[in-house]
């Protein structure tokens, strides 16, 4: 979450010159294209964080697409992570390039790729449904499918469809596959963070203290000019996981209180707090994730954000404990070098294995 990476982002933004263009090349003599698209989001109307609802999004349409009219293809939803966009699939980790291979060397089936926003003020959604930042789980379930089988040739049903997601996005697609079971049934997680609140998401965070110091819209923007990240991705996740409504400007409820400046815990908040984390959610959803025709996970044992590798193996033994079959690929890498490279290797063609290509 570094300050770099969020410029970059933006500037990846400005090769996105208008909707219906293509938005990468490749060397392969029979490219796949991309277009942008613009989105309308009416499970995000309302939220009081002024998040936009029409939301953009990136579509690679497979080499061939438009020479048959007849063709319908499985679709992959793919979910960045905090403080990205879109941007960062087709220009940083160069995604439309690793499907044009895969797709040349016969290692995936011609498919389609949906690449969403999920940005909001606080660095992200995270893909999950609250009455203060909107309802992101809805949007991208309802919302963004229904847009896409509306508008191109998608097999158009929970067997054709896959959520793979980055951090953030890993989180998003866990969460996807413990709701909404009915519309995909194939998940890959890349590094997914936020499983358990625990090492740098604990309470012995000093950036908890920071967020919840923050008194006014503007407060964030100092801390954007800071670089000083972690406090909005926690106000992020506090109004995603713990929303208030009553608590303007920010509408999070803290599960603690600050007492002579330190941290003081409300057990019941804090309780209602950790519901909210996939952990805790693995037994009530056991059948739901049973059900589902593939979910695997990677993570890198270097990553940076120390929540991210514990809460990944800790989320594999509790789905072991429920007999969940699931896939859990650990490897030696950091939170982001390697996620193309991982992309390419194993999650696309294990995830493109389990979607099938009948409508």
């Amino acid at each position: 979450m570094r300050k770099s990476i969020f410029i970059g982002m933006i500037s990846a933004l400005i090769l996105f010159l208008s909707p219906n263009v293509l938005l990468a090349q490749s060397e392969l003599p029979n490219p796949g294209r991309v277009l942008e698209v613009e989105v309308p989001a009416p499970a995000l109307k309302g939220n009081l964080v002024g998040t936009n609802s029409i939301q953009k999004a990136a579509i690679y349409l497979p080499p061939g697409y438009d020479l048959s009219e007849d063709r319908r293809y499985p679709v992959i939803y793919l979910l960045h992570g905090i403080f990205d966009d879109y941007g960062v699939w087709v220009e940083n980790f160069e995604v439309p390039k690793i499907l044009d291979r895969l797709i040349a060397r016969d290692e995936i089936p011609d498919l389609i790729v949906v690449m969403p926003n999920g940005g909001n003020r606080f660095g992200g959604g995270f893909y999950r449904n609250s009455p203060v930042i909107g309802n992101w789980a809805d949007y991208i379930a309802e919302n963004l499918v229904d847009f896409v089988d509306n508008e191109f040739r998608t097999v158009a049903n929970t067997a054709g469809r896959a959520v793979v997601g980055h951090s953030m996005g890993g989180y998003g697609a866990l969460n996807l596959a413990i709701t909404r079971p009915d519309v995909f049934s194939v998940i890959w997680a890349l590094s997914p963070c936020c499983l358990v609140p625990e090492e740098d998401l604990s309470f012995g965070n000093d950036a908890w203290r920071r967020a919840a110091a923050v008194e006014k819209i503007e407060d964030l923007q100092e801390l954007l000019e800071a670089g000083d990240f972690y406090p909005i991705a926690l106000l992020g996740i506090v109004t995603a996981f713990s929303p208030d409504l009553h608590a303007a400007p920010l509408y999070g409820d803290f599960p603690f209180d600050i007492v002579r400046g330190e941290i003081v815990l409300d057990d019941e908040a804090l309780d209602r707090y950790l519901d909210q984390f996939p952990v805790r959610q693995i037994r009530n959803a056991r059948e739901s994730l049973r059900s589902l025709h593939g979910l695997g996970m990677s993570v890198g044992l270097d990553d940076q954000f120390l929540h991210i590798p514990s809460g990944t193996l800790k989320f594999s033994q509790e789905l072991g404990k429920e007999r969940v079959p699931h896939r859990l690929d650990v490897y030696d890498g950091d939170h982001r070098e390697l996620v193309g490279e991982r992309l390419e290797s194993t999650a696309f063609p294990w995830v493109a294995e389990r979607l099938t290509s009948t409508k």
